[in-house]
């Protein structure tokens, strides 16, 4: 792995693909009004294509030095004092590049003052970026091959390290991922990357992991292959459990990554060379409908591209994951920076035997972190959908071939009604009132942050029905 140069990318005529907002559509997020800045850059190198010829082999090396040329977004406090010097890196989604972590995490990095690191890695995102988005500012870019994206982001934070990525303070790093960038991360950590990803001195680079709405036990989903034309690492494989390798690590899952992650399942650990939690959040789901920040729909639209129609039979979801991944993040933060261990959570039960979880009466998972929604319900939130009738074929650069399957993914709700609610709590204020108390719960628990808990709070009575 290495990079040989760091170049900016001035180009008045364009914003940067996924920019972190879009001033005349009021659409993002205003970094200027938080102090802070964007910027794009261009990191050329070159990088071994690693494969897995056996199922359950190890990573080789299939081709050495083969030249890549990427980009990497960069968000920043402009003045360094207001810099944390934690640095959050992300390998962007290969759906249309997106910076997941950001969209989930980005009131957490804003007021914490920690930077924003989004890395093209996968070839299907830098082909979209050269041929569909922007010839002119990403002609150039080229990621020729599937298992380069390790190295790819390994070079990206050895850049940031060396200070070639602008003045970015990077004193410790987080890798973090949702669904196939936290299945990413599983694979970066689980087989050598972490470790080759290191100092001059061999110490390795990254000091934290979130791997993010993803199941160790998911076949390939859960465990990619290296790259094209690769096996499928084995299903019993012990490389897809999570071990200890010197970092943090939080795997934060919903409930629909929690019906496949039995198999990996394994104890929370304190000890130095293997610290480590497992968060399993009943009552959300993989899809979820709280608000995006994210740009990049819209110019993928301006650029002439266009988002198959896609839906679901029941209502969406009004579960709120995002908020629990910022307080794993602070809490990843406070280990690595304070060496204060992160708070546990109960797992989800599991039927025995099945990909499925146990529920109450009312279609509720039982066990994990229970969020308020759940302790105090007016609906039983679920962790699939059924595809509407309007759905259509997806193209071939998303993740997912069927709508039915995407819609899988999709957290719905079936609502109790104004009737039952009524017999359960009485009135809306009372129930409001243990929802507040079951939010506080949570806060002084540190599974939800202070801040984070006020908007679940604003938004609390627009759940109860009617």
């Amino acid at each position: 792995m290495s990079y040989r140069s760091v170049a900016r990318v001035d180009d008045a005529r364009s914003a940067p693909f996924g920019t972190a907002s879009l001033p005349d559509l009021a659409m993002g997020i205003d970094l200027t009004a938080h102090g802070w800045i964007e910027e794009e850059l261009l990191l050329d190198g070159a990088a071994t294509v690693w494969h897995r010829p056996e199922p359950g082999g190890d990573a080789v090396p299939l081709r050495d030095h083969v030249p890549f040329l990427t980009r990497v977004l960069v968000r920043r406090p402009i003045d360094p004092a207001h810099a944390s010097g934690v640095v959050q890196v992300e390998p962007l989604h290969p759906d249309l590049d997106s910076g997941l972590v950001w969209n989930t995490a980005h009131p957490w990095l804003l007021r914490g003052g920690h930077a924003w690191v989004g890395v093209t890695a996968f070839p299907v995102s830098a082909t979209l970026l050269a041929e569909t988005i922007d010839a002119d500012r990403y002609g150039r870019l080229s990621i020729p091959e599937e298992g380069q994206q390790y190295e790819i982001v390994a070079a990206a934070v050895r850049a940031l390290v060396d200070g070639r990525l602008g003045p970015v303070r990077a004193e410790r790093i987080l890798l973090g991922g949702m669904s196939a960038t936290g299945s990413f991360c599983r694979v970066f950590l689980q087989d050598g990357f972490h470790e080759r990803c290191a100092a001059d001195d061999g110490r390795p680079l990254v000091d934290g992991y979130l791997i993010g709405i993803s199941s160790g036990g998911a076949g390939a989903a859960g465990y990619p292959p290296l790259s094209d034309g690769d096996a499928v690492l084995d299903a019993a494989d012990p490389r897809r459990t999570v071990s200890g390798h010197g970092a943090v690590v939080v795997e934060l899952l919903s409930e629909t990554e929690s019906e496949t992650h039995g198999p990996v399942l394994r104890d929370d650990s304190d000890e130095d060379d293997d610290r480590y939690r497992l968060l399993q959040v009943a009552g959300t789901a993989h899809i979820e409908a709280h608000p995006s920040v994210l740009t990049n729909l819209q110019q993928f639209e301006d650029a002439g591209g266009r988002r198959p129609a896609f839906g679901v039979r029941e209502p969406r979801s009004s579960a709120r994951w995002d908020l629990y991944a910022s307080a794993a993040l602070e809490a990843m933060r406070h280990w690595i920076v304070d060496g204060a261990p992160a708070p546990h959570g109960d797992r989800l039960r599991l039927v025995e035997g099945a990909e499925e979880l146990e529920r109450d009466a009312d279609g509720i998972a039982l066990g994990g972190v229970r969020p308020p929604w759940v302790q105090v319900p007016v609906a039983a939130h679920l962790p699939h959908g059924t595809v509407s009738d309007e759905a259509e074929p997806p193209p071939e650069w998303m993740p997912f071939s069927r709508p039915d399957l995407l819609a899988r993914l999709v957290g719905t709700m079936r609502p109790f009604g104004l009737t039952e609610v009524h017999r359960r709590y009485g009135t809306r204020a009372a129930w409001l009132r243990r929802f507040a108390a079951a939010t506080r719960e949570h806060v002084a628990a540190g599974l939800l942050l202070e801040e984070d808990a006020a908007e679940l709070l604003r938004g609390a009575p627009e759940r109860w029905p009617g």
